[in-house]
């Protein structure tokens, strides 16, 4: 049993949007539990919560009754206990065949060989069926993952998920891109899964696979679990999921069409061939009997009979108009849930709290810094910091930097300082094989060390190493629309004396953009392969023995991303008389730019004077 306790998750950006709110509910095994909800509801949030890849910023969630955050790590023996699929689980590849991967997988779980075997033969057995005679299985141990098809790789990801048996399957999307066959293995392993006595939980848009072997739906909207019910409740009640932007599965469309028709037809069944045996003992029961629209037949009937259709449509209308009272109009607190009968009407939050938020929103980005203005600022830097030829006036150079970089929210100021780890570590080795002598005498080879040799190379370092910090702050601070408007107008002025400003624009901006494009990539593969290796680490951690396994999906994202850049500047068709200074929405200059940038000429001036003096 998995217990979640009044969870809260906010985004780790400044925006601070809030992920999950207030989640408190009870998850159990033995059961198949859907989570429904349009883009952006939390489902993935959810499921990496209770994979225990997400520590949740309030709240607690536990194991069997245990508390699975501890010190800010979950144990290797609850991890052990769930097993996370991601949205694209064929990106996780990595290794030179395919029972590398399948042994990475079970590695945590320090099994003997025989016990690996026979759990790779069983995964094999049931995800790669035998296709008769003459016909090679798709997963050849010794063959490459890659020289499989896109299909093929999502199924191999999902048995790399099933193969190490764990008690908790938990599935982001799992049936996108699956053939036909693929989805029914799926279904197979879940029915198998429950039947076992495990649990599993399911974010998906794809209701007509899901929802009728599922025992549980959560409706997530806006952070919340805007209901908690069983699928045939859900069929019941088509407005929830109309409410929540989801759409309808055949099964509720063709109902909902039979009741717009005037036939009163009811039935719970949730897939075409449970609805098609529904309305063929419909019309058996009746025999030769006619459907008539209900206004008709409420003429037709009795006054007595007819007054009571009347009074039941006037409690159908009063439970609608409830209903849509709910949806339209909940408070601000989701725990307290309001409901009708058994099934818990979903919640949005409250106007007011949303117009605070929004007011609140608005203000936040009128006090963003205009991008012309950190262009400026940048440029100065820099250039600063390249005059400088002394310790001093690169220190100096360093304490505005320091103090941007300072006021970035905790999360971003973490991640910059993960990413500053290995540019340190490549300084410092630069150092010592620049400043490593190597001499010849009557005792042999001598190897020692020259501070003086490696003076300058350390001094370089220290320049690159505060451009870099500026670049950095700079890249995780502004959009990419900013970034390029910002840019754009700075160089706008090169465009008189007919320089390629166009694509020089474009090529900086890329080469930012790249910059929070590798952070975010890093946090994405380092949730992979915590989930697959299963180490009790901090999060955004990866241990040594995993970076294999990590850097080589994440440089074919990287490499997949520079595609797909290349290929919308080629669709874009940049031209170098491309129009510049054209004033866009994205740019607003305010008096506080105009202050901040007086300051940073003055600091500029300063450290060029200290340059000048030093130079002296």
């Amino acid at each position: 049993m998995i217990e979640l306790n009044n969870i809260c998750i906010r985004a780790s950006d400044e925006s601070k949007r809030i992920l999950l709110d207030d989640i408190s509910l009870t998850l159990n095994r033995g059961e198949i539990t859907l989570l429904l909800g349009c883009t952006g509801s939390g489902k993935t949030t959810l499921l990496q919560t209770i994979a225990g890849l997400r520590p949740p910023d309030s709240g607690d969630i536990r194991l069997a009754g245990e508390s699975m955050w501890r010190n800010g790590r979950v144990p290797k023996s609850m991890l052990l206990q769930a097993g996370l699929v991601f949205q694209f689980p064929e990106q996780q590849l990595f290794a030179r065949n395919i029972r590398r991967e399948l042994l990475y997988s079970l590695r945590p779980y320090r099994l003997n060989e025989a016990e690996q075997q026979q759990q790779i033969a069983e995964t094999l057995a049931h995800w790669d069926p035998d296709r008769g005679e003459g016909k090679e299985r798709r997963f050849q141990l010794d063959s490459s993952p890659f020289a499989l098809s896109g299909g093929e790789k999502r199924r191999l990801g999902l048995a790399l998920g099933t193969v190490t048996q764990p008690n908790w399957l938990l599935l982001d999307e799992p049936s996108a891109g699956l053939e036909a066959q693929s989805g029914r293995l799926l279904l197979d392993a879940l029915l198998d899964h429950r039947e076992a006595g495990g649990g599993a939980v399911i974010a998906a848009h794809d209701l007509d696979t899901f929802l009728p072997h599922a025992d549980r739906v959560l409706l997530l909207r806006l952070g919340r679990v805007a209901a908690d019910l069983t699928p045939q409740q859900l069929h019941n009640q088509p407005k929830l999921l109309m409410q929540a932007g989801i759409g309808l599965p055949p099964s509720m469309q063709l109902a909902e069409q039979l009741r717009g028709a005037g036939i009163n037809f009811i039935s719970t069944a949730m897939t075409p061939e449970d609805m098609a045996e529904a309305i063929i003992s419909s019309q058996s029961c009746g025999e030769e009997r006619t459907f008539v629209p209900a206004e008709v037949e409420d003429v037709n009937k009795p006054d007595a009979d007819h007054d009571s259709e009347k009074n039941k449509n006037k409690d159908k209308d009063t439970i609608t108009t409830e209903i849509d009272r709910s949806l339209l109009s909940g408070p601000a607190n989701a725990a307290s849930t309001t409901s009708f009968g058994d099934v818990p009407l979903p919640l949005v939050s409250d106007p007011a709290l949303q117009a605070r938020k929004d007011s609140k929103h608005k203000s936040s980005n009128e006090s963003v810094m205009d991008p012309r203005l950190k262009w400026v600022l940048y440029m100065l830097l820099v250039t600063a910091a390249m005059l400088q030829q002394h310790w001093g006036g690169l220190t100096l150079t360093l304490i505005p930097v320091t103090i941007a970089l300072g006021v970035l929210p905790r999360q971003k100021l973490m991640g910059c300082i993960k990413l500053m780890k290995p540019l340190l570590l490549f300084f410092v080795l630069s150092t010592l094989l620049s400043g490593s002598t190597l001499t010849t005498g009557e005792a042999g080879f001598q190897l020692g060390f020259s501070l003086t040799q490696a003076e300058g190379t350390i001094l370089n370092l220290y320049r690159l190493f505060i451009v870099t910090l500026a670049s950095l702050w700079f890249s995780l601070t502004t959009p990419y629309g900013r970034m390029v408007e910002g840019l754009n107008w700075v160089l706008s002025y090169g465009q008189k004396i007919r320089l390629p400003i166009t694509s020089f624009a474009l090529a900086v901006s890329l080469i930012f953009r790249f910059i929070p494009l590798l952070w975010s990539e890093w946090q994405r593969f380092s949730l992979i392969v915590r989930a697959r290796g299963k180490a009790a680490l901090k999060p955004n951690s990866v241990r040594i023995r995993d970076l294999g396994p990590m850097v080589i999906p994440l440089l074919m994202a990287l490499f997949q991303r520079a595609e797909d850049m290349t290929i919308a500047m080629e669709m874009r068709k940049v031209r170098e008389n491309a129009a510049f200074g054209v004033r866009s929405s994205l740019l607003a200059w305010s008096r506080r730019d105009t202050r901040i940038g007086i300051m940073g000429l003055f600091v500029f001036a300063l450290l060029v004077s200290v340059r000048w003096w030093g130079s002296r």
